[in-house]
């Protein structure tokens, strides 16, 4: 299905010398930008950074259900809510990465770095209709993945820069059933936003051409939350949320095409050829269970199953007569998360937390826009409680996104390009606030 250009192997012979004396010239100067790929239990799974950052390492998901957060970790938990109450969590995130690149029929390396700060903010709602009912509303996804490059980089005829973007909202209600038993429903309203930007050759000796994409749709999903309270000490919680489909569709911009390439081209009927393609959220179970030790500690445990081998983003290839589009391969995800608080005193709390994500993509099919990679972080945190029940907290967490490792062959002029992270990394900065 993917196509090329015809003539590759041509064209790579009449610009390997010069292309290879400006990469040896360049060896440091490519740029890369991974927005914080999870990442995307939060992305992939449709949680945004925001809506994971419930304890420090994405700690107390499901059934802690103590701040208004909950309308969307666990939308049955807002029962618990016995009055209006605020839930704010801006995020501060850094990250840093440090890739070596090689292409073929090349002895010497690029050395890609990128290190970027990131802001998130967060704010949720929950307000009690009566004895029963509760109301509340949030983020849903203000989330996204890609990368940018510079436009000399070996791989610019697949990519320069692309993105995945999810910005959507849940309103959500919860009914107590009984005394232990709540229930919670939400819709899942996202917009999705894919931009992509990559080179066109033009032919031997001549200026690159240019192809931009944005494609953008609208989905909806629908999510049912349980909540058991077996005490006042102990609950477990289980959520479903359902596949979110949107089909993004847009028309791509060329531009600075040779004369014999914008008549192929056009003789084909490419140059105005809409391009749709189906992007989703993929369904995932969320269940975890929280416990309140009576002697100043707590503690939360929570694994998540998110069916990412339904998860589709193409690639999308200039060919002499077409444009096609090519999917990775993807298999499921599993997360799990262990978190603890400790009360030094009634007012200060000492908070911490571990997780894990299994890998998204075998390591043969990974590509230059799917380098996921398994990924672990740890973290801990403060949290401190005034009289009026207001709560602050601060959390700093560590994430280890793996080393990405991939190959890419049939890369248009190059013929092939392999790659893998010596350095990569993220710092997450949180401050909560409840009220």
């Amino acid at each position: 299905m993917k196509q090329t250009l015809k003539d590759n192997d041509t064209e790579a012979s009449h610009n390997e010398a010069p292309r290879r004396k400006r990469i040896r010239m360049k060896h440091n100067s490519i740029n890369w930008k991974c927005p914080f790929i999870f990442m995307v239990a939060a992305l992939l799974s449709g949680v945004s950074f925001s809506a994971l950052a419930a304890g420090p390492a994405f700690t107390g998901l499901a059934a802690k259900a103590d701040t208004a957060e909950t309308v969307f970790l666990n939308p049955a938990g807002m029962s618990r809510m016995k009055q209006p109450a605020f839930y704010g969590n801006p995020q501060f995130i850094y990250t840093e990465s440090n890739t070596e690149v090689s292409v073929q029929g090349q002895s010497s390396k690029q050395t890609i770095d990128s290190d970027g700060f990131i802001f998130l903010p967060g704010l949720y709602y929950v307000r009690p209709l009566n004895d029963r009912w509760s109301f509340g509303i949030g983020p849903n996804a203000a989330s996204g993945l890609g990368a940018t490059y510079n436009d000399n980089w070996a791989g610019r005829y697949l990519v320069e820069e692309w993105s995945e973007v999810f910005i959507g909202v849940v309103p959500s209600v919860s009914y107590r059933v009984n005394d232990a038993l709540s229930i919670g429903f939400s819709l899942s309203l996202n917009y999705s936003l894919f931009t992509l930007e990559k080179a066109v050759f033009n032919g031997p000796g001549q200026a690159d051409g240019s192809f931009v994409l944005e494609a953008d749709g609208i989905g909806v999903g629908a999510n049912l939350g349980f909540l058991y309270e077996f005490n006042p000490l102990s609950r477990i919680g289980i959520v479903y949320r359902s596949e979110v489909k949107a089909e993004d569709e847009g028309t791509p911009d060329i531009s600075g095409l040779s004369n014999a390439r914008r008549t192929l081209l056009e003789n084909a009927g490419v140059l105005n050829q809409e391009i749709s393609m189906d992007t989703n959220i993929p369904q995932s179970v969320l269940a975890g269970i929280f416990h309140d030790f009576d002697n100043g500690w707590t503690m939360s445990a929570d694994i998540l199953w998110l069916d990412f081998s339904e998860w589709n983003i193409d690639n999308i290839t200039i060919g002499d007569t077409t444009i096609s589009k090519d999917s990775t391969d993807y298999q499921d995800i599993w997360v799990t998360s262990l978190g603890a608080t400790y009360a030094l005193r009634p007012d200060w709390s000492l908070r911490g937390g571990v997780l894990y994500l299994s890998s998204a993509v075998e390591d043969e099919d990974r590509t230059l826009m799917t380098r996921y990679d398994a990924m672990w972080a740890i973290g801990g945190g403060v949290e401190h409680a005034f009289r009026n029940k207001r709560k602050v907290a601060v959390d700093l967490t560590y994430f280890q996104f793996g080393d990405g490792e991939f190959a890419v062959s049939n890369v248009p002029v190059v013929g092939s390009i392999r790659g893998e992270y010596e350095t990569n990394y993220g710092i997450s900065l949180g401050v909560s606030t409840t009220w």
